[in-house]
C-alpha cells in the first residue's frame, strides 16, 4: 500500500501544520495518551510500519511530530528549583569563601616572607621623582 505524491505532501502538511503551532504545548489529550511508555513504544512502531511500507516522508515528519508531542519525563516545579539554587548558592559561597581566604592567607605569608615591607622615605622618592612622568606635548 503506498500514498500518491499527492496524498504524502497533504499529509506531510498537515503534519507540518500541527508541528509548529500545536506541540509547545502539546495538546492535553496527546500528552496524555503519551505519557505511557507503551503508548509512545506503540505509536514509534506504526511511525515504523508506515516508513517500512507507506511512505518514508509521512514516516518523517509523523516521528518529529511525535517526539514534540512526548511530554518531559523529569522536571521541577518552580518553588523547588529555587530552593535548589539556592541551597548551590549558599554552598558554594561558603565553599569560595573558605578558599579564598585559605589562598589569601598563602599568598600573604609568601609575600611577606619574600619581599621585605618598602620604606616610607622610598616610596615618597619614587612618588616625587618624574622618571616616569614626561611634561612633553602630545606628538600629534
Amino acid at each position: 500500500m503506498h500514498f500518491s505524491k499527492t496524498v504524502q505532501y497533504a499529509v506531510s502538511g498537515v503534519l507540518a501544520v500541527y508541528i509548529v503551532f500545536f506541540t509547545r504545548p502539546a495538546p492535553s489529550m496527546v500528552v496524555k495518551a503519551m505519557s505511557s511508555p507503551i503508548a509512545q513504544l506503540a505509536a514509534l512502531a506504526a511511525i515504523v510500519y508506515v516508513g517500512a511500507s507507506v511512505s518514508l516522508l509521512v514516516a518523517l515528519v509523523a516521528s518529529v511530530a511525535l517526539v514534540l508531542s512526548i511530554p518531559a519525563r523529569e522536571y521541577l516545579d518552580a518553588t523547588q528549583m529555587k530552593e535548589d539554587v539556592k541551597d548551590v548558592a549558599k554552598a558554594a559561597g561558603k565553599a569560595a569563601a573558605g578558599e579564598a581566604s585559605d589562598k589569601l592567607a598563602k599568598v600573604a605569608g609568601k609575600d611577606a616572607a619574600k619581599k621585605p615591607a618598602a620604606k616610607k622615605e622610598e616610596m615618597a622618592a619614587a612618588i616625587d621623582s618624574k622618571e616616569h612622568f614626561e611634561s612633553s606635548p602630545a606628538p600629534f
